[in-house]
């Protein structure tokens, strides 16, 4: 099943911790962290497909404090229990398992005033409004489907400020949202509900003010990463909700590889390009948010031959992370690289694992070298290219030995022996002298200009054995904040190939889509 997460966020600066798994996994680190002093302020309950997974808040504390998971009788007895020994409910999460309602409880101390109200919305509102009359305030709500029909809980607790209480479809729940916060209010809880085909959401406000934040609607991967961002902003998750995300799990969490670190300095340049991670050095990776969230529509495909087709992007099809595209024909033909965008040329040389390289740097909404494109595996020539090869990369390309030995394989395979006098070069995978690089450092670009000619130059441009490999292989990099490029999926799926549209020029559209997309008009169009 594929899941997709909303939160809510206010200020805080205390320690703090979120973990989401099933019942063992979450009791056990409710332990653990109970043991570390902190304390679980918040629950909610997410089931895909009869997989109840528990989402839980931690925030520091001390204390007495409980976690109770039962029916509705025996939640109702411990919560009578635990009320007289000085405990309260802080958060509440209603679900249903086989048929039968289930609740989910986080308890605190306390010795104010408290209600506990459990019904269908008519009800539930009703009693809000009774309970607001007698100073009690709406602290926690928690909706869910049971036995067809929506069910609310609330936790009530005692007080007499300013409060709210909204229930509607996204767009106009984030209209009162907006409303609300202008107003001085917070939400500080919130659930979803999907029933006969349409997505509510509920949440509860009380007075606050300050920074706040809801990131909704998110894979797990976008939202432990806001969730990082915004704690060290100085913002603490308060609330969250689990949904059924509307693509498939193969398609999601893929931005940030699990292991390993990926930066690419292309050889003769100072720029190193890098995979948008925010951070490596823990155990626990999060996407550069900053990066994928920002980018602008403002690319066009790098070719306007019909015949050509798109291969892996953002991961390839046996799974590993390519961070950029590929595109080539089937008969393995050659065509016209073109500049995606208007811009300027970088930098137009041999780098040593991927062959003749074009950097394009492109301002865009006004920002200066925003954006860069790198071109790689062209073509400059036959006889260039086969010096090069020699030259470069086996003289002083670095590679390591078996890297060295395939790559000298392959030059002898097409006839580009180390002697030039004894070269025969296969056309197929040198193409011709004519088909070279036809910009300069410096030189101004525009948008569907020809550059060069696919290729297969490089290590990294050659197939693993066999016929040529000729394709354009083209990183997309946006400039962060920190000045430093990273890569990005102008599709905005970020995902292995089966999840991408199957046509090169396909609208690029859906629940996959879940970033920005940098095509201009939407989708891929030839320049």
């Amino acid at each position: 099943m594929a899941r997709a997460y909303t939160g809510v966020f206010l200020p805080g600066d205390d320690g703090h911790a979120l973990w989401v798994a099933g019942w063992d996994s979450f009791v056990a680190k409710w332990q653990e962290l109970s043991d570390g002093g902190q304390r679980l302020h918040g629950i909610s309950v997410s089931v895909e497909d009869g997989d109840v997974q528990f989402i839980g808040m931690y925030r520091a504390g001390t204390g007495g404090h409980a976690l109770w998971v039962s029916a509705w009788d025996s939640f109702v007895a411990k919560w009578q229990e635990l009320s007289g020994q000085g405990l309260r409910l802080v958060s509440i999460a209603i679900y249903e398992v086989d048929g039968t309602a289930m609740y989910a409880g986080a308890f605190l101390p306390g010795t104010d005033g408290y209600a506990l109200w459990v019904s269908p919305w008519d009800s539930f509102v009703a009693k809000w409004q009774e309970l607001s009359d007698g100073g009690l305030r709406l602290v926690n709500v928690s909706a869910a489907v049971i036995g067809g029909s929506p069910v609310f809980a609330g936790v009530f607790r005692e007080g007499n400020a300013g409060h709210a209480l909204w229930a509607a479809p996204w767009d106009s729940f984030v209209a009162k949202w907006q409303e609300l916060s202008g107003q001085g209010l917070r939400l500080t809880s919130i659930d979803t509900y999907e029933h006969n085909g349409e997505r509510t959401w509920v949440g509860a406000y009380l007075p606050g003010e300050g920074g706040h934040g809801l990131w909704a609607g998110v894979d797990w991967e976008s939202f432990t990463a806001r969730w990082n961002e915004w704690s060290q902003a100085g913002l603490r998750l308060v609330d969250a909700a689990g949904s059924r995300h509307g693509c498939t799990a193969d398609a999601l969490n893929q931005v940030v590889m699990p292991t390993g670190m990926y930066n690419y300095q292309v050889t003769g340049t100072g720029n190193f390009y890098s995979w948008p991670v925010q951070d490596t050095s823990g155990a626990t990776r999060f996407a550069r948010l900053s990066v994928l969230t920002g980018v602008e529509p403002f690319l066009r495909l790098p070719f306007t031959d019909t015949a050509v087709k798109r291969g892996g992007i953002w991961r390839y099809g046996g799974g590993g992370y390519h961070h950029a595209g590929d595109y080539s024909r089937d008969d393995s033909g050659t065509f016209e690289v073109k500049a995606s965008a208007d811009g300027r040329v970088l930098f137009v040389g041999w780098d040593n694992w991927s062959g003749n390289t074009v950097i394009l740097s492109h301002d865009v909404n006004g920002v200066a070298d925003a954006y860069r494109t790198i071109y790689m595996h062209l073509r400059d020539g036959a006889t260039h290219d086969a010096d090069a090869a020699w030259n470069n990369t086996v003289a002083t390309g670095g590679l390591n030995a078996a890297d060295l030995a395939d790559y000298k394989t392959h030059l002898t395979d097409t006839g580009c022996t180390q002697d030039p006098a004894t070269r025969s070069l296969d056309a197929a995978h040198w193409g011709t002298d004519a088909q070279t690089i036809l910009v300069a450092a410096n030189d101004t670009v525009t948008r569907g200009q020809t550059i060069a000619w696919a290729g297969n130059t490089g290590p990294g441009g050659k197939k693993g054995s066999g016929g040529p490999n000729t394709h354009l292989h083209i990183f997309w990099t946006r400039r962060d904040t920190d000045g430093e490029y990273y890569f990005f999926d102008p599709y905005g799926i970020y995902s292995i190939p089966e999840n991408y549209a199957a046509g090169v020029t396909d609208a690029t559209t859906g629940p996959c889509v879940r970033y920005p997309v940098a095509w201009e008009g939407g989708r891929p169009q030839y320049p």
